[in-house]
């Protein structure tokens, strides 16, 4: 395990966030995480799926107001920086760009170079997204990932991890990681899943400066990280 032992997560209280963060409160997990959140409402939230875990706290911001330095000064102190905010659909530019943008901006102030991404499938395929009838979530994911490869690369270890149709069915711990290409790929996968990815991403040297597109499958998820 690396020694990359401090994670801040953004966009704890959402459906992802909240099994990611059942993981960092295992006993055995070697991760410490803050969470960060909007409300009371959500930290309670927060407390009751950690059982109270003395590895996980929280702190309170808006992903929309905060400047990048109100964000650097949360990340300070923290390993690594994990980006799982949505804005469901109805603030996309605010949060699933400039809010993402904005971490990577405070990641560097904070001197943080851990950086791990969630994306969507396909995001990096204009030509497949075009088509959807969620383009501008899709607009707002692409520039994020295209934003954080292309002027993030020295400053932060960065992974763009991009699952595909996102399912509340259990885990099952295996996914199929899709080879990189240009056309469109399909396939859904549990969330639970996704955050085992993202718990298993942070320490995986051989994952930084890659974008990962991936959907439930046949390969145990540490073997098809490699």
């Amino acid at each position: 395990m690396s020694s990359l032992n401090k994670v801040i997560v953004f966009g704890a209280h959402g459906k992802i966030g909240q099994h990611l963060i059942k993981l960092f409160a295992q006993k055995a997990s070697p991760y410490t995480a803050t969470a960060v959140i909007r409300n009371e409402e959500q930290a309670k939230r927060i407390a009751e799926i950690s059982q109270n875990s003395s590895n996980i706290t929280t702190t309170s911001l808006s992903l929309s107001d905060a400047t990048a330095e109100e964000l650097s000064k949360a990340i300070e102190g923290h390993d690594v920086v994990v980006f799982t905010a949505g804005s469901g659909g109805k603030n996309v530019i605010q949060v699933d760009l400039d809010g993402a943008v904005k971490t990577f901006e405070a990641s560097v102030l904070a001197k943080t170079r851990r950086y791990v991404l969630i994306s969507a499938l396909n995001a990096d395929k204009r030509n497949v997204f075009s088509q959807t009838a969620i383009r501008d979530y899709y607009i707002a994911k692409h520039y994020a990932d295209r934003i954080l490869a292309d002027e993030y690369s020295d400053s932060l270890d960065y992974t763009i991890l991009q699952p595909g149709a996102l399912l509340d069915s259990e885990a099952t711990g295996k996914i199929h990681v899709f080879p990189k290409s240009d056309k469109g790929e399909t396939g859904a996968i549990p969330r639970a899943d996704v955050a085992d990815v993202i718990y298993q991403t942070i320490g995986k040297k051989s994952t930084y400066g890659k974008t990962i597109g991936f959907v439930g499958g046949d390969n145990d998820i540490s073997s098809a990280l490699e």
